[in-house]
């Protein structure tokens, strides 16, 4: 990823989690960074790590910036080229999250959500677009299991997220007669650095959430942030030019696990017999494996990110 050299990388909610981490990740490959958030204390401690990273003294900008007002998202564009000229590279990384169903979402919440996980990467692609056409950049959309999955309690941030996807390659498909890629990245159970805060504060609900996520996880354990960062620099690079329109997992394989309690499949698989030629027997055998698998727990410490 060394042709990540001077290239301009714009990242969304840069001040904390993935990513923050991203940021510094991409350092040490010398890139210009534009780097965007509420809060302008903690943006500036990741911008003194970047510089120290690799990046160098002027190389990195903050913007200060809430991605749920439409009004600064074309500020966010023109600081970053006024700064540096051009943009290579959009993440659209900042995510707004409730939890809420849908019998009890309250109207600004869901815009809210909708605003900043939706429209501000739509938005903000859109202004970056001419530049992006010159530098036949790139848009890294930072997507979510639960685009995968309807998670109850959690429904604007599924609605918000599943959208995010589609957006990806409807983005792709327009502009790839400009050279312009667009891809997502479907990060798994990630602990990220406010994950670890709220461990330390001992909070039970997320113990208990951590473990039911390393359950769904076949390989194991949790991602990194390291895990996502890593992908978001290569689609970033020219190593992925002939990629756009992709959605990547990196989830340790947890987008190919049953959504349903393997039991509750076994249940419904023995109804399924006299329902024609079907044979049942793998189906169940491997359904009992998995039941296996989660009932010993046997992995090592587990993360969460929806």
């Amino acid at each position: 990823m060394e042709n990540l050299l001077n290239k301009v990388v714009l990242i969304t909610g840069a001040s904390s989690g993935i990513g923050g981490y991203t940021a510094k990740f991409l350092s040490k490959f010398k890139p210009k960074l534009a780097l965007v958030a509420r809060s302008a204390d903690r943006l500036k401690e990741v911008q003194e790590e970047c510089e120290m990273a690799g990046c160098g003294e002027g190389n990195v900008i903050t913007v200060t910036a809430d991605l749920a007002i439409q009004e600064e998202l074309p500020r966010i564009i023109s600081e970053t080229v006024d700064a540096f000229g051009q943009i290579d590279t959009l993440v659209n990384n900042a995510a707004a999250f409730a939890l809420s169903d849908v019998e009890h979402t309250k109207s600004d919440t869901f815009d809210r959500l909708i605003a900043v996980n939706l429209c501000a990467p739509f938005f903000l692609s859109q202004h970056a677009m001419p530049h992006l056409k010159k530098t036949k950049g790139s848009v890294i959309n930072i997507s979510s299991m639960a685009a995968h999955r309807p998670i109850p309690d959690v429904a604007a941030y599924c609605i918000s997220k599943r959208g995010l996807e589609h957006f990806t390659k409807l983005l792709a498909l327009e502009m790839a007669g400009h050279g312009v890629r667009a891809n997502a990245v479907i990060p798994g159970g990630t602990m990220t650095d406010t994950d670890e805060e709220w461990l330390q504060l001992g909070l039970p609900d997320l113990s208990m959430q951590l473990s039911e996520v390393e359950r769904t996880q076949p390989l194991g354990g949790s991602c990194s942030m390291q895990d996502i960062a890593s992908v978001i620099g290569f689609l970033a690079s020219d190593l992925a030019n002939a990629m756009t329109g992709a959605c990547l997992p990196v989830d340790r394989g947890a987008l190919v696990m049953p959504s349903i309690q393997p039991q509750v499949v076994s249940e419904q698989m023995v109804e399924m017999k006299n329902m024609g030629d079907f044979n049942i027997v793998p189906t169940e055998l491997r359904l009992q494996q998995l039941a296996e698998l989660i009932k010993a727990g046997a992995h090592g410490p587990s993360s969460s990110s929806l």
